[in-house]
């Protein structure tokens, strides 16, 4: 006869997202993301209409990269002190920013500083929401935690990017500007509804970079991470490659109207959001994240591949929707195993690392790629990209692990390593 305790869990487990207040944090991301891409879209025309210089364009982007090169301390700062506090912080520092650059409209070098200043607290923020998510999401609902984050993802960044754009050529740059101020100090009051998320104990006297050091560490200790932290970063190099041949094919190959440009760029959002949306509602993936990991990379180097060697629009776009299926699945299923697998002390550090990589190998990449479509064509380009990706997929199939954690706890225990003192962490 049963209890009722099954019963009881399973209620529980539904409202989970009510319990830890999540819908609270994804309304937070949801602002955030879009007025954060109005935001970017907004400077860049605003930037190219003053100079008329593609190298002042340039120089705008190297400057939101320049803080990510230190996103692994920006993650282990959050891995010490309380995150909501964190979170709304960085929030207040950016609107702060925003706000004062829609006042007073700086002149350029002055727009790069302040650009600097919130690009810095952007850095601090993005892998705190991570290891928010980790610290906070019960371990069986983390998949579909990561899904809804990476679908309004994809649709922040294609919604606040035409937004920002609209505004810069219709009326005044710093609208957007002031409607990412407005986005991000409502975000900050959401965030401020959360619970309390306070850090892990760690040992007494351990070191801001020591702590870090052995996060770092924490990589090369746990046998499962190595293919999921190469499969996020090689995959984001890979793809920036693409972003020049894409319009070569269309142009030159396919001799197609530019509109395809768009519509194909639109094919790979569709993807990323069929994923995502499916890792939210289907149990599958939650349960079987390493396997899905490597379908998602499986799919990228199928779609690319596709996309590279399509003799019509139709077929590319067929590719596209491929490879952004296929990225959903790798983002959202990579980015799981790293909360289940990682000690939480070192989450934020770990956490820190692999975004900020990734973000620098897709900006090396984007400048790699037009050299590239330049030396061999855009279909080799392409060819290029998707090897890039297979051979993650069977360097992640070769180092597949014989057991790793699911939608449970089975083997959660087993396969989290400490990187701190190189046992394995009972704690749950």
């Amino acid at each position: 006869m049963s209890d009722g305790t099954g019963e009881r869990r399973e209620a529980g487990s539904a409202v989970w997202w009510r319990e830890i207040r999540y819908p609270y944090f994804v309304a937070s991301r949801t602002l955030s993301l879009t007025g954060d891409m109005a935001a970017v879209a907004a400077i860049t025309v605003h930037i190219y209409t003053i100079t008329g210089s593609g190298a002042a364009v340039a120089a705008y982007f190297v400057v939101r990269l320049l803080p990510r090169v230190l996103a692994p301390f920006a993650g282990a700062l959050g891995d010490r002190v309380e995150l909501r506090r964190l979170l709304v912080l960085c929030d207040v520092v950016c609107a702060a920013v925003f706000l004062a650059i829609a006042a007073i409209g700086p002149p350029y070098v002055l727009l790069l500083c302040l650009v600097f200043a919130a690009e810095s607290a952007a850095t601090i923020k993005l892998p705190a929401t991570r290891t928010m998510i980790g610290r906070t999401v019960p371990a069986e609902k983390l998949t579909a935690a990561n899904g809804l984050v990476m679908a309004i993802t994809s649709m922040g960044f294609a919604g606040g990017a035409a937004l920002g754009a609209l505004a810069a050529a219709s009326w005044d740059y710093r609208w957007a500007l002031a409607g990412n101020a407005l986005a991000l100090a409502v975000s900050a009051v959401l965030l401020s509804r959360l619970r309390r998320a306070e850090p892990e104990p760690r040992p007494v006297g351990q070191t801001f970079f020591t702590e870090t050091r052995a996060g770092l560490a924490a990589i090369r200790a746990n046998p499962v991470l190595p293919p999921v932290v190469i499969g996020l970063i090689a995959v984001a190099f890979a793809a920036s490659i693409d972003r020049v041949a894409l319009v070569v094919i269309i142009v030159e190959h396919l001799h197609a109207p530019t509109v395809w440009y768009g519509i194909a760029l639109g094919a790979i959002s569709v993807g990323v959001l069929a994923a995502s949306l499916t890792a939210t509602r289907w149990r599958r993936i939650d349960q079987g994240s390493d396997a899905f990991f490597r379908l998602g990379l499986f799919a990228q180097a199928a779609g690319h591949l596709t996309m590279g060697l399509a003799p019509a629009p139709p077929v590319l776009l067929a590719g596209g929707l491929a490879a952004g299926v296929g990225n959903g699945l790798e983002s959202v299923c990579g980015t799981t195993l790293l909360q289940r697998l990682v000690d939480k002390r070192s989450l934020g550090v770990i956490m820190g690392a692999v975004l900020s990589w990734s973000f620098l190998a897709s900006a090396i990449g984007s400048q790699i790629g037009g050299t590239l479509v330049d030396l061999v064509g855009a279909r080799w380009t392409f060819g290029a990209a998707a090897a890039i990706m297979a051979g993650c997929t069977v360097y992640a199939w070769l180092r597949r692990p014989s057991k790793i954690a699911g939608g449970g706890t089975e083997n959660s225990t087993e396969a989290r390593v400490s990187s701190h003192s190189g046992t394995r962490d009972e704690r749950e």
